[in-house]
C-alpha cells in the first residue's frame, strides 16, 4: 500500500538494564556453546516492571518529542508477544488511560514479533478512512521474565529474548519523517510448526506448561527440517513484500540507507534476511541489537529510534523496515526522513 500524508511525529523507547551474556553463562542460565556460536552479548532485562508500564514510558517520550498533545490522539494500538497482566484484563486500555482522557478506540494486536510494525498499516488505514482523524499512537512492550519462559533458551531464531517498550506516533499534520509505503502478508501454512503437538485446549499457560518452541518445532517433523522449511517459506514472502514495498515508494534497493530488522547476534542470520533483497548487513543493526536481545515486537522501532537519535540517518535518507513474527506474519515498510528532529544528534 502506497501511503500519502502519513507522517511520523514522534518515537520513544524504554530499554531496561542490560544483563551481560557472559554473566548468564556463568550463572548457568545460558548454554556456553550457544553463547560462543550465536553472538549475543547481552539482553535487556526489566525485572518485575510490568510490560504495560514500559509501553507508557515509551509513549510519553514519543509524545514529548512531537508537536502533538495527548488530546490529539484519535486511535491507539498496543502490540505484544507475551501476556501483559491478569488474564481477561485489557492492558491496552490501561496504557490509554495513562496517556489521554479521550474515549478513542484502543486495540491489542497479536502478530507475534511483527505486531507493532503490522499495526502501522492498520493505523494508517484508520487515519486515511476519515478526514477528521489525525493522529494514532502505537505502543509495544513485553517482559518475558516469567517462570514459564527462559529468555536465554528461546530455542529458535538463534534467540535470546530482551524486554522493553517502544512507541511511534503517526500524524497527518505533523512529523519529521514520512511513511511512504507498507505491506503485510502471511504464511499461514507453517502455523502448525509453531503449534507442534500441543493440544489447543486447555491453553498451555492455564495448566502451567512451559513455553518450549524448540520442542514444538521438533515434534512437527524434525527440528532442523522444520526450521529450514519455515525459514525458506518465510524468506520467500518477506523478500517479495520488501521489494514490492520499495517499488510502491518509487525506490530500488540501492536507494535504501539503513534497514531496521529483527535483532540477532549472528551476521549469517541477518544475511539470510537481507541478501535476497540486494542489501548488505552493514546497512542493518547487528552490533546494536546483539546487546539487547530479540525484543519481541520492539526491535524495529527501537532500531529506528536509535538511528534517528544518533544521527545515523538524516534528511533524504530512506529506511526499510522488515518485520516477521511467529513464522507466519510479515510486514515491510519504507520510511523517508524529511528533517532532523530536535531530539536527534547532528
Amino acid at each position: 500500500m502506497k501511503t500519502t500524508d502519513i507522517r511520523i511525529a514522534g518515537l520513544g523507547t524504554y530499554i531496561p538494564e542490560i544483563f551481560d551474556a557472559r554473566k548468564a553463562v556463568a550463572l548457568g542460565l545460558y548454554d556456553a556453546d550457544e553463547y560462543e556460536f550465536y553472538g549475543w552479548t547481552g539482553a535487556a532485562v526489566a525485572g518485575d516492571m510490568p510490560a504495560p508500564d514500559m509501553a507508557i514510558a515509551a509513549a510519553r517520550q514519543a509524545m514529548d518529542r512531537s508537536a502533538l498533545h495527548p488530546h490529539d490522539i484519535d486511535f491507539h494500538i498496543h502490540a505484544c508477544g507475551h501476556e501483559q497482566g491478569p488474564e481477561g484484563w485489557s492492558p491496552q486500555h490501561y496504557i490509554l488511560r495513562h496517556l489521554t482522557d479521550r474515549d478513542v478506540p484502543s486495540f491489542r494486536v497479536w502478530q507475534a514479533c511483527s505486531g507493532l510494525i503490522g499495526s502501522l498499516e492498520l493505523a494508517a488505514c484508520y487515519l486515511k478512512a476519515v478526514p477528521e482523524r489525525n493522529a494514532a499512537l502505537l505502543t509495544g512492550s513485553d517482559n518475558v521474565g516469567t517462570p514459564s519462559f527462559n529468555r536465554w533458551a528461546f530455542g529458535i531464531q538463534n534467540g535470546v529474548v530482551g524486554d522493553g517498550g517502544s512507541a511511534i506516533l503517526l500524524s497527518k499534520s505533523d512529523g519529521f519523517a514520512s511513511l511512504l509505503s507498507i505491506n503485510t502478508g502471511s504464511t499461514a501454512e507453517v502455523e502448525e510448526q509453531y503449534r507442534g503437538t500441543e493440544p489447543l485446549f486447555p491453553p498451555s499457560l492455564t495448566v502451567g506448561r512451559d513455553i518450549d518452541f524448540k520442542e514444538r518445532l521438533a515434534a512437527a517433523g524434525g527440528l532442523e527440517e522444520t526450521v529450514a522449511e519455515v525459514v525458506r517459506r518465510q524468506g520467500e514472502l518477506r523478500t517479495e513484500i520488501a521489494l514490492r514495498t520499495l517499488a510502491e515508494a518509487g525506490l530500488e534497493p540501492g536507494d535504501v540507507t539503513r534497514v531496521c530488522h529483527v535483532f540477532t547476534g549472528q551476521e549469517s542470520y541477518l544475511k539470510v534476511i537481507l541478501d535476497p533483497m540486494g542489501l548488505s548487513t552493514e546497512q542493518g543493526l547487528l552490533d546494536f541489537g546483539r546487546n539487547l536481545g530479540h525484543m519481541t515486537v520492539n526491535d524495529q522501532i527501537v532500531g529506528l529510534t536509535h538511528l534517528v537519535e544518533t544521527g545515523q540517518v538524516g534528511p533524504g535518507d530512506h529506511v526499510l523496515i522488515v518485520a516477521h513474527g511467529g513464522g507466519v506474519s510479515i510486514t515491510c515498510a519504507v520510511v523517508r526522513i524529511d528533517e532532523r528532529p530536535g531530539w536527534a544528534a547532528v
